[in-house]
């Protein structure tokens, strides 16, 4: 099968269906690996937070006032680091995880297809991952 760029319609790599199921497959397990490690990274903050929150809570309505809010709570950046940005992150590799599913369909409807059109990303990911020594190894 022809993997053909969508802008120039020029054959980027020729690989076999079975192949290209099987990268596609397992690209989408590591982005699925992914979306884990940035809700790991969300909760470890919630938690980190929570804590805080609780120290805060003992103390002594007198302590409380001279030693003021978690520094978490005050923190926008810590929020976008720890909160925001991975929440983006997590849609941008769901969005990608469709991609790569739409893909899979489109070569399982027509598996006697010659040739398949894909985005440029699409390309430069799949290519990396045929050109990689552990998916060359591996099948």
């Amino acid at each position: 099968m022809d993997v053909l760029d969508d802008l120039y319609h020029r054959t980027a790599f020729h690989i076999s269906a079975e192949k290209l199921i099987l990268i596609i497959q397992s690209l989408t397990a590591k982005k699925q690996d992914e979306i884990e490690y940035f809700k790991d990274k969300i909760a470890r903050y919630e938690q980190k937070r929570r804590k805080e929150e609780a120290a805060y809570q003992s103390l002594s309505p007198l302590r409380r006032l001279f030693t003021g809010r978690p520094p978490s709570h005050h923190q926008a950046v810590e929020y976008m680091v720890y909160v925001k940005e991975p929440f983006k992150k997590i849609e941008k590799v769901k969005r990608e995880i469709q991609d790569l599913k739409r893909v899979l369909e489109r070569i399982q409807q027509n598996p006697a297809s010659r040739e398949i059109v894909l985005s440029h990303r699409l390309i430069d990911e799949l290519a990396s991952w045929v050109e990689s020594e552990e998916i060359t190894n591996e099948y």
